[in-house]
């Protein structure tokens, strides 16, 4: 088992997670729900995007180690329950980077298609509420896509969201339940 200063690394590492993958939510629903921001934030977003699923594989490795050393005998119900949760996290992390890369390729497209046609009105930078250009042919059919991997994407964000919940819920009760009153 790996360990810093004598302590199991697994408790030191899954606070990364909790953060970055917190941060990504966060962000990406932004990056989704208001485009005018896009542009600011994407490099962010799409950094966490990279990062959050490597932070919880990093949880799951060191997950692993503590879990064999404490239970070598095969693992507790808890504990592989919690194990579950965070897989289903990473996996729904790893879906979402694809999709995420695809909708914000869409999204600079669209900014340079609107950009190659000239200055669009500053009311309709934000790609919603301005009519499809005639020199740009494909921008309706961007939209459409762009709205599908956006639906995808936000459905994504929030299973992220809720198994990062209810790994770092299991861990907690078997850490501190019973313990705290």
């Amino acid at each position: 088992m790996t360990t810093i200063l004598d302590l199991p690394l697994h408790p030191l590492v899954v606070h990364a997670p909790i953060i970055l993958v917190g941060l990504l939510v966060l962000g990406g629903l932004a990056y989704l729900l208001i485009p005018p921001l896009r542009q600011r934030i994407g490099w962010a977003v799409a950094a966490l995007v990279l990062i959050a699923p490597a932070s919880v594989f990093g949880g799951i490795v060191t997950g692993r180690q503590l879990a064999d050393y404490n239970q070598p005998d095969g693992w507790s119900e808890a504990v592989s329950q919690h194990h579950d949760y965070a897989f289903w996290l990473l996996w729904t992390l790893v879906a979402l980077v694809p999709v995420w890369f695809l909708f914000a390729g869409l999204d600079r497209g669209r900014r340079a298609a609107r950009a190659r046609n000239g200055a669009a009105p500053a009311a309709a930078e934000d790609g919603e509420t301005a009519p499809a250009s005639a020199s740009d042919p494909a921008a309706t059919g961007r939209r459409v896509v762009m709205f599908i991997f956006g639906l995808v994407a936000l459905a994504l964000l929030v299973l992220a969201a809720w198994w990062l919940f209810k790994a770092g819920h299991a861990g907690a009760e078997m850490t501190w339940g019973g313990l705290v009153r």
